[in-house]
């Protein structure tokens, strides 16, 4: 008789439960993130099963990365429509020598070193 390959959610409820004692030592809102991304990885089960791997936990991580990744990129959006644009204005320079505004620095960036002097 041939084995039975258990399904991909299977996998992910097996690793789940190798991981009960630490989710039981996690504080009471650790663990709820800890059920959400074990519920991400069976979310994503399907696509998973495709990637037939020796280890299969790679697996189960990587789908958890997709949802937070989908999660912040929702995120970055929803900050962008709150966020009023900045408006672009052209730099302002001041000419060398007008008034009491500092000089551009020479070429490069880098002000000349100045050498400190102690009590000799």
């Amino acid at each position: 008789m041939g084995r039975t390959v258990a399904t991909m959610t299977q996998v992910v409820d097996q690793e789940a439960a190798n991981f009960s004692q630490f989710r039981r030592a996690l504080r009471r809102e650790d663990q709820e993130v800890f059920d959400r991304l074990f519920a991400a990885a069976r979310h994503h089960a399907a696509p998973a099963a495709y990637q037939s791997h020796a280890s299969p936990f790679e697996t189960i991580l990587l789908a958890m990365l997709l949802e937070l990744g989908k999660a912040v990129v929702g995120l970055q959006h929803r900050l962008a429509d709150l966020e009023p644009p900045l408006p672009i204005a052209p730099p302002q320079r001041a000419l060398p020598g007008a008034g009491s505004e500092p000089s551009l620095p020479p070429a490069g960036g880098r002000q000349p070193r100045r050498r400190a002097r102690g009590p000799r």
